[in-house]
């Protein structure tokens, strides 16, 4: 599936998020061939627009998914997108789900972009899917990304080492849980553990933040 638009008035560049297009795969295809966008991803070959498109198919198709397109809201920039995020492996049984999100456009890195993402992302889980928790993972190495996530209430609770490898390297990879802050005495019924009361109180700001900055025109 793909998500509902979103705009999101937070930070330096304000950002719409929107469903992706047939239009937009030549996009995905150049940048996702790029070693520089893979280095902290999964990829390690290029992508075709034959490969795109049954992507796009599969992931239109999917029931347990949903995805948005990143495109920053500035003059003459147009409606070109930046990047996708999304939320996948939605579990009704477990009300759970896991997130994630590449912005390709190097240009737009350190501008406060995933933050507005994640922002919005987090309250489309928490106020519209009923998602109680959100799980992420992130390369050590990646700490712009990983302070992103934590800034919205993000907790990491383990590091799996040499998970990737890249430039001759192993590379280790933190994994993370949101966890809804009104959910919390269902959660853990015996007591929160002190690990993720940081990120709880975190989480409880993000939303309310959300909630004043991300608008469904």
């Amino acid at each position: 599936m793909y998500g509902l638009t979103m705009l999101v008035s937070h930070g330096p560049v304000p950002i719409k998020l929107r469903a992706m297009r047939k239009e937009d795969l030549p996009i995905l295809v150049e940048h996702f061939s790029s070693m520089k966008i893979h280095f902290y991803t999964k990829g390690l070959f290029a992508q075709t627009l034959e490969n795109e498109i049954e992507w796009y198919e599969k992931n239109r198709r999917s029931e347990d998914s949903v995805t948005w397109t990143i495109v920053p809201i500035q003059k003459d920039w147009g409606d070109v997108p930046i990047g996708v995020t999304s939320l996948h492996g939605m579990s009704y049984k477990n009300n759970s789900c896991t997130s994630g999100i590449i912005i390709w456009d190097r240009s737009w890195w350190n501008k406060g972009i995933a933050s507005s993402c994640h922002l919005a992302r987090t309250l489309f889980a928490a106020d519209y899917l009923n998602r109680w928790k959100i799980n992420s993972c992130v390369r050590l190495e990646n700490a712009a990304s990983r302070k992103a996530l934590e800034r919205v209430g993000y907790t990491i609770w383990g590091t799996e080492p040499c998970t990737t490898q890249r430039e001759g390297r192993w590379l280790d990879t933190h994994h993370l849980t949101w966890i809804h802050p009104d959910m919390v005495q269902i959660l853990f019924p015996k007591g929160t553990p002190n690990l993720y009361l940081p990120g709880i109180e975190r989480a409880q700001e993000a939303l309310a933040r959300a909630r004043e900055v991300v608008d469904f025109p």
